[in-house]
């Protein structure tokens, strides 16, 4: 009997000892965010559905940090979206106050080497993401272009921002894949920028998300202006049941293990993102609370209104993605560098 009593007093002192670290924890991390502002960093501008997710989140995020800090965005489109994550890496504080929403291309782009990644990919510690992001190619039907058949015959103009991002490297892909003409236009700075060149006719289309259309210009979809020639992946796009997948247009493994690599950072789900060194408490409570912003019906009900599906990925699935992009195998790695080509010399003047 005495034994019992002791182990139950023992159990109970490690139940209070428990609660009392994460109290003291709680008040720790509240203690530090009050009156404190939390940045969010956004490598998308504000124009296209990447803006739209920093907004609604970064509305509610700050409600349930423990001090309940202030937040807000800041736009740096750029670089193919690696302008932002440099400038947090390198730039911003470690301590929880700044926080990055990369482009889906944050690893695939630093696995492939591009040169303008400054940041270490695996330092990325994920918080959540709030949507699975399949790249589409879309056109205007005005270019006369409705199927990738069309695309084989026709030049294509589509815009894009640089050399690191799928709005590029998804049409040359494609060009030597499949036998498309797509042309690229670079030098636009965000998907705003793009969709703008494409009601003008600057451009007939681009590559990227289908919700950084349909949440953002829904009625150039009501009004039928947009044909979907393909998403890249293995799966296809849940609004989109009739759009074949280029996993569906190719038969070789080699090939298939290519589509892999390439989708394999949509499933990062419209991430957000600290680098490593941010204090461990912190950490935990920035991860809680994007999963309950992304729960809260307030926010739901926003994204339903707005047209931006919510299909929440957890961290822990993202950090295992993260390992599986970083351990691709050399040889697709490389195909991967090949059709991109080597980077032309800026003429001296």
């Amino acid at each position: 009997m005495k034994t019992r009593m002791m182990m139950g007093l023992a159990s109970a002192a490690a139940l209070w000892a428990g609660a009392a670290s994460t109290a003291y924890a709680a008040d720790a991390v509240a203690a530090f965010y009050k009156g404190k502002t939390i940045t969010v960093v956004s490598g998308g501008g504000a124009g296209g559905a990447h803006g739209a997710y920093a907004q609604m989140i970064s509305a509610r995020f700050g409600r349930f940090i423990p001090g309940q800090p202030n937040v807000i965005v800041q736009y740096m489109p750029g670089a193919g979206g690696n302008k932002a994550m440099n400038y947090l890496y390198k730039v911003t504080a470690r301590d929880g106050t700044f926080v990055g929403v990369p482009l889906q291309d944050l690893i695939f782009n630093a696995r492939i080497g591009i040169k303008a990644v400054k940041y270490d990919p695996a330092k990325a510690r994920y918080l959540g993401g709030v949507d699975t992001t399949r790249t589409t190619v879309t056109v205007m039907k005005s270019s006369g272009v409705l199927s990738l058949d069309d695309a084989k015959k026709k030049e294509v103009l589509m815009a894009a921002s640089g050399r690191g991002g799928q709005t590029y490297l998804i049409p040359v892909l494609l060009n030597s894949l499949l036998g498309t003409k797509f042309r690229i236009v670079s030098g636009y700075r965000g998907l705003g920028q793009m969709h703008l060149a494409m009601e003008n006719g600057e451009v007939y289309g681009r590559a990227a998300s289908w919700s950084s259309i349909a949440g953002t210009k829904p009625a150039w979809v009501r009004k039928g202006l947009l044909a979907n020639l393909v998403t890249i992946g293995l799966e296809r796009e849940p609004e989109l049941p009739d759009v074949p997948t280029l996993g569906e247009l190719v038969t070789s493994e080699k090939d298939l293990t290519l589509i892999r690599f390439l989708a394999g950072s949509a499933a990062l789900g419209r991430a957000w993102i600290a680098f490593d060194g941010i204090p461990a408490d912190r950490l935990a409570a920035l991860r809680t609370a994007y999963a309950m912003t992304i729960a809260d019906p307030g926010f739901k009900m926003e994204a339903a209104k707005r047209g931006l599906p919510v299909r929440p990925v957890a961290w822990q699935e993202q950090q295992k993605i993260v390992g599986a992009i970083l351990a691709a195998p050399d040889d697709t790695v490389a195909r991967v560098k090949a059709f991109l080509g080597p980077r032309k010399k800026k003429k001296k003047k």
